[in-house]
């Protein structure tokens, strides 16, 4: 084995952030040509990329990136315009990007020579503005000016694998598992210096669990900044003309969640721009800009992230969404606008022509499934003509929150406290028959109640007050009925598998005593409020 190989992984993160920075610097220069300081940051790159692929016998990536350098150097001292040699860049990092996946699977780089040759071409063209000495060389000399100013700075971070961090994740579960064990021996033993010792752990583990929590967090442009260099590629492809703005990608959220943003997101934008926005021609026709503006935007609430995708093109027509909705019978004829959104992500196309980017209907039923396992919802607004909006709701956090314990029959459930409204007792005379489901009257608004004894299939207490816990999803409500009222708790989210009743839980938690307790699925409950059918669960 090469002892270079021990610096594999320190090779493959490094090389990643370098195209990174060819991929961002460059789009904005393509914006804006006239800014030459955005190719220090991509001389840096490039050169340092050249030399530890050198070292790490990686030559033929190295020779990539010494032309690459070449080409960029002549575009520093404006002998070369960046739209002459723009597409070819972007397919050198296209490139090098390929050979890097086939490194890290450990196989050999991908032939690069004809892309050198392309480059060396350009870099030994003489323009106008050059002697007739100019050469290559006379670049290479340059180059010592660009990086004179570089210096080295004290470290003040440090990568951790991510295996690690999960570990940890793990362990402070555990700790918190066992930390509400205690606290039960502590109410039953009401001794005082068991109960010091245990205050204190309580405090450390929470203290624990919040940093750990916070190393696990990165910032939403590690997937907002993968769409600049897309919506470019695709536009072009597309003959249209698209400003992308990002917005809020400083958002820090959990790194499982921001790794399952990613498909989501890609295909909200490669919808909007095949289908949503127009061409130029189309555009000006409408009075509209030639260029369409697209926003990828992300803001924090209560214990959720709002990410939403708007651009201002043509718009969803409704109307054909409730044609084809019927003709498929997924709606019925007296439909409501909420029904109409749920049909458009249900898996059905409008589109006529099926592209290599979509038109069969799958992309928006993608976005829904792995949005809604994760807890969260998404949405959609638009007017025709005038542009549309893709709205996705996101937990903050998948691991460790905050929820409402409840008692049905012998069993505790657990309802996230993001949810949870209000907790009200009503007299039973008070809740009404309605034609298939049971209703309250809550400052002044019908609302459905579902008796979760029926549902889980366990006896039900004849309670002159019945406890009702008001959930909310957005702008829908849902009474659940329960047997008891619990206290509020911090608990860990443990995967469930489940057959076809899963559809009510989002997942389990362990407690203190040992016990399984599954956690209700909200938004699904609300979403089948009407149509619930009853279900045996047990353990």
């Amino acid at each position: 084995m090469n002892n270079i190989d021990k610096y594999k992984d320190a090779y493959l993160r490094e090389a990643r952030q370098y195209l990174d920075t060819f991929n961002s610097s460059l789009i904005k220069l393509e914006k804006t040509p006239g800014n030459l300081t955005l190719l220090g940051p991509m001389l840096h790159a490039c050169h340092t990329y050249k030399s530890m692929s050198g070292i790490a016998h990686h030559l033929k990536t190295s020779t990539l990136c010494h032309a690459i350098e070449d080409v960029l150097v002549r575009i520093k001292k404006k002998g070369l315009k960046v739209g002459a040699c723009a597409d070819l860049l972007f397919q050198c990092f296209n490139a090098l990007e390929t050979s890097l996946k086939a490194v890290a699977n450990g196989k050999e780089e991908i032939d690069t020579d004809d892309l050198v040759k392309d480059l060396r071409k350009i870099a030994a063209k003489k323009s106008p503005e050059q002697s007739q000495e100019a050469t290559v060389e006379g670049i290479e000399e340059s180059k010592e000016e660009i990086f004179a100013d570089l210096t080295v700075t004290k470290i003040q971070s440090i990568e951790v694998k991510v295996e690690r961090l999960d570990l940890l994740m793990r362990l402070s579960e555990e700790l918190l598992i066992n930390k509400l064990g205690l606290e039960r021996i502590k109410e039953t033993l009401q001794n005082p210096e068991l109960s010091s010792s245990v205050d204190t752990l309580t405090r450390l583990v929470s203290d624990l669990q919040f940093n750990i929590m916070q190393s696990r967090t990165v910032p939403l442009n590690f997937v907002f900044n993968r769409f600049p260099r897309m919506v470019r590629d695709m536009a072009k492809q597309q003959k249209k003309e698209v400003n992308l703005e990002l917005v809020g990608g400083d958002i820090e959220l959990d790194r499982s969640i921001v790794d399952a943003l990613a498909e989501p997101l890609v295909h909200l934008v490669r919808n909007t721009i095949d289908h949503g926005i127009e061409t130029p021609k189309q555009r000006e026709g409408l009075k509209k800009p030639s260029q369409a503006t697209l926003t990828l935007s992300a803001k924090r609430t209560r214990g959720f992230a709002i990410i939403e995708i708007f651009d201002d093109g043509k718009g969803i027509d409704w109307d054909e969404i409730k044609r084809q909705s019927q003709r498929l019978k997924l709606i019925s004829a007296h439909s409501v606008q909420e029904e109409l959104v749920n049909a458009l992500f249900s898996g059905m196309s409008t589109t006529k022509e099926v592209t290599e980017i979509s038109g069969r209907g799958f992309g928006l039923n993608i976005v829904k499934q792995r949005i809604e396992s994760l807890g969260g919802s998404v949405k959609a607004e638009s007017q025709l003509l005038k542009g549309t909006k893709f709205i996705l709701e996101i937990p903050l956090n998948l691991a460790v929150f905050k929820v409402l314990f409840v008692k049905v029959g012998p069993k505790p459930y657990a309802i996230p406290l993001t949810n949870v409204e209000k907790l009200i007792h009503v007299k039973k005379e008070d809740i009404k028959g309605m034609l298939d489901y049971d209703a309250i009257v809550f400052e002044g608004e019908d609302i459905p109640i579902t008796r979760l004894n029926e549902l889980f299939s366990l006896p039900r207490l004849d309670q002159n007050l019945q406890p009702i816990v008001i959930v909310k999803k957005e702008e829908d409500r849902l009474g659940m009925a329960v047997d008891e009222l619990g206290q509020t708790q911090e608990i860990v989210l443990k995967p469930l598998r489940l057959a076809k009743e899963g559809k009510y839980f989002t997942g389990c938690t362990i407690l203190g005593s040992g016990e399984v307790a599954l956690i209700l699925d909200v938004a699904n409950l609300i979403l089948s409020k009407r149509k619930l059918l009853p279900c045996n669960i047990n353990f």
